[in-house]
């Protein structure tokens, strides 16, 4: 026969589990109002959700389908691919003053990590850190392409969830609109709590406008780059990504009706720096 549940606990039921996802819904709607948090504790777990205890960089509201259920470990059991996901979710790193990098600088740092033989699987990721994971970066480029990555069975990172809203936005940056793909790098935005207007057809309507990327500099280990042999998917030059992506801004210079060049944006004023959400406005 069953046990019977004391009084106590059935008390306890009535009058607080029906509070439960109220104490959620509370708790996520309150992410922006946190201090930056210590260095071993960037997000926390509530009841399975995405909830980062830091202000978040960018105007973002939860997004049901992943952050009620999706936490920044992921949805793998392998302490590699956790601790990847770990990274590839961090909405934390210090902003104050970002790192500028270049095309270049990008794949030096991929000469150093195939220099260093990388595996795959990297459960601690102190080499990484100590070659420049976690920096906040600063980066000009070209969008070539943007996608929903990973639609149709999602990836780790996401909780294998498909679907357009709980998975990744793929962006090709290149040098130049007609560089080959493989000479390209790569920028990532995550789909937690990210922002309405930050979709792969508001990226491509830029065209070949530079565009400025920061956010938190990431290794893609589970993928490889281009080599003169061999041209995997995605195609990139560079296992090093800005990701997740913390603010996208566009080169406001024309010279006439031509954008700016790359290097005259590369050089550019604060002021002639156009949030993403900004421009977009100004366009309608």
């Amino acid at each position: 026969m069953p046990k019977k549940k004391s009084k106590s606990n059935r008390t306890f039921s009535r009058h607080v589990a029906p509070f439960a996802p109220l104490a959620l819904a509370l708790a996520m709607k309150g992410v922006n109002a946190g201090a930056p948090p210590p260095s071993d504790q960037t997000h926390k777990l509530v009841a399975g959700a995405f909830v980062p205890v830091c202000t978040l960089p960018f105007k973002g509201a939860p997004v049901p389908a992943i952050d009620g259920k999706c936490s920044m470990q992921g949805g793998s059991s392998d302490p590699a691919k956790q601790a990847e996901s770990k990274s590839k979710n961090n909405l934390c790193a210090t902003t104050n003053s970002p790192q500028v990098v270049t095309h270049q600088d990008l794949v030096d740092l991929q000469n150093k990590a195939t220099a260093a033989n990388l595996k795959k699987s990297i459960p601690d990721r102190k080499v990484l850190e100590d070659m420049g994971e976690g920096k906040y970066v600063s980066y000009v480029a070209i969008i070539k392409e943007a996608h929903y990555s990973d639609v149709a069975a999602g990836e780790a990172v996401n909780c294998n969830i498909p679907g357009n809203d709980t998975n990744d936005i793929h962006i090709v940056l290149v040098q130049a609109p007609g560089d080959d793909e493989c000479t390209s790098t790569t920028a990532e935005m995550s789909p937690h709590y990210r922002p309405a207007s930050w979709t792969p057809e508001n990226l491509k309507s830029l065209g070949a406008r530079p565009v400025r990327v920061r956010g938190h500099l990431f290794y893609d280990g589970s993928h490889s780059p281009c080599t003169d042999h061999s041209r995997p998917n995605p195609k990139r030059v560079s296992l090093w990504e800005v990701h997740p992506v913390y603010s996208l801004d566009v080169c406001n210079i024309d010279h006439g009706s031509t954008p700016g060049s790359l290097t005259d944006c590369q050089n550019a004023k604060e002021e002639d720096w156009v949030p993403l959400e900004k421009w977009l406005s100004s366009e309608q």
